[in-house]
């Protein structure tokens, strides 16, 4: 085919095949990169603000979490909503063991105005005892004299109640509702464990 652009192959303004091909790969990349940049930055502002992936770490809530469990956390819950009993939270953690700043994953157990006490390997809420299916063992270690939870504090505890198995409000005490980070919503993996908390 003589004097003509090959077919497929565009020509550009001077008539130069090449310069054309160049030109569009070059606005092709140049699309490619906005693209990416954009979704990188909708990633990184979701994460900051709206939803964050936590890594379970040791044992203090089985059976419900596993360590090495993932877990989808809603940073927004203590802005749309009070915490409820029986909620997981990720919260900072009061007395980190080397000063640094840790997070640890709890249960909910009392919310402001609520008493809670454990006594006689239970756990009571305003002077009810607690049926928790969620917690391990059949007894709750330990004794706590009845304290009254105050504004703004929340009780915390592990699911998993064998001696020494969790370090939470029964160690440190209340914890502030300010140092909540997000409520836990999903396990996401392992697949086999992926379930709604």
């Amino acid at each position: 085919m003589a004097g003509g652009s090959p077919e497929g192959v565009g020509a550009a303004a001077d008539g130069h095949p090449a310069r054309a091909g160049a030109a569009s790969q070059a606005k092709d990349l140049f699309r490619l990169v906005r693209t990416a940049v954009l979704a990188l930055a909708v990633v990184a502002l979701l994460q900051r603000y709206v939803f964050n992936l936590s890594i379970v770490e040791g044992q203090s809530m089985q059976p419900t979490l596993s360590e090495g469990d993932w877990l989808l956390v809603n940073k927004m819950a203590m802005s749309m909503s009070s915490p409820h009993h029986g909620d997981v939270m990720i919260i900072r953690d009061p007395q980190p063991p080397d000063g640094s700043s840790e997070y640890l994953v709890k249960r909910v157990v009392g919310l402001p105005g609520d008493r809670v006490e454990i006594k006689d390997g239970s756990l009571y809420l305003n002077g009810e005892k607690l049926e928790e299916a969620y917690a391990s063992g059949d007894r709750t270690e330990g004794v706590f004299p009845p304290l009254t939870v105050g504004k703004g504090k929340l009780f915390v505890m592990g699911d998993n109640r064998l001696p020494l198995a969790s370090r939470d409000s029964r160690a440190f005490g209340l914890v502030d509702e300010e140092d909540v980070r997000g409520r836990a919503e999903f396990v996401l993996w392992p697949a086999g464990h992926i379930d709604k908390l």
